[in-house]
Formats: C-alpha cells, structure tokens, sequence
C-alpha cells in the first residue's frame, strides 16, 4: 500500500514538489533589494542613488551598462529614471545616455514583469515545469 507521500497530488510526484519547494526558497533568498552601486554627490547632474547593471553580451568590446537612478533633487524626485543601452555603442556613461521616467508604480510594474519573465526562462531552459504553469495547462485556477 502506498502512503499519501508517494501519492502524485494533480500529476505531481513528491520529488517534483521538494525540487520546486527548493526553487521557491532560493528566490525568497534572493529577494534582498540591491544596495546602490554609487550615491552621486550633491553636485552631480542627478545627484542621488544610482543602480549599475552590466550586461553580459559576449559580443561587445565592454559589458553594456543599464543605469538606474533615484535623483535628490526635489522637482524629479518622485520619479526613477532609467538608461537602456545599445551594446553596439561605447559610451561616456555619463554625457551619452538618454534616461527615461518611470513612475514608482510603473518601474515597479516593469521590475515584477523581469522577474516573471526570467523565472519563466529560467524554468523553461531547464526544462522543469513550474507548478502554476501545469495548473494552467490542466485548466485548474
């Protein structure tokens, strides 16, 4: 007789539940917000708390650099600005990039959007399915 732990629940084994139990708390472990790479002084351009992301692109002389900003200055402070680079172009990181502004809600709309998006890549290159995609697949919501 089988005990209720080696009983699939909706297809799934118990080795297919501890793997994504394991996957689940390695993202709760990696949730820590970033400490900013750089603070700008007060006489910077955008003086404030800058976040520097570089790109991994083999094929670029240097790693493109995406630059995220929080800025002190009263009349902008309320918005994040954010610089996507071509990793075609060697910048001057700091004369040449163009920055757009996000408001909080919609920069972290678009944070929660890279998550999802590259946990989906993640599991997808590894071949694992996630639980909430094979509920979706069994028509289960």
């Amino acid at each position: 007789m089988s005990t209720a732990a080696e009983l699939p629940a909706d297809g799934l084994t118990l080795g297919a539940i501890r793997k994504e139990l394991r996957n689940l708390v390695a993202i709760a472990d990696s949730a820590e917000r970033p400490k900013a790479d750089v603070i700008n002084p007060p006489e910077h351009s955008m003086a404030g708390h800058e976040w520097r992301i570089a790109q991994e692109a083999p094929f670029a002389a240097r790693p493109p650099m995406w630059i995220v900003r929080s800025v002190d200055d009263s009349e902008t402070r309320d918005c994040v600005y954010i610089a996507q680079p071509d990793p075609y172009v060697s910048y001057d990181w700091e004369r040449q990039l163009d920055f757009v502004c996000m408001s909080p809600l919609d920069a972290r709309r678009l944070a929660m959007a890279l998550l999802a998006a590259a946990d989906r890549a993640e599991h997808k290159a590894l071949g694992v399915t996630r639980l909430e995609d094979r509920r979706k697949a069994g028509g289960d919501r």
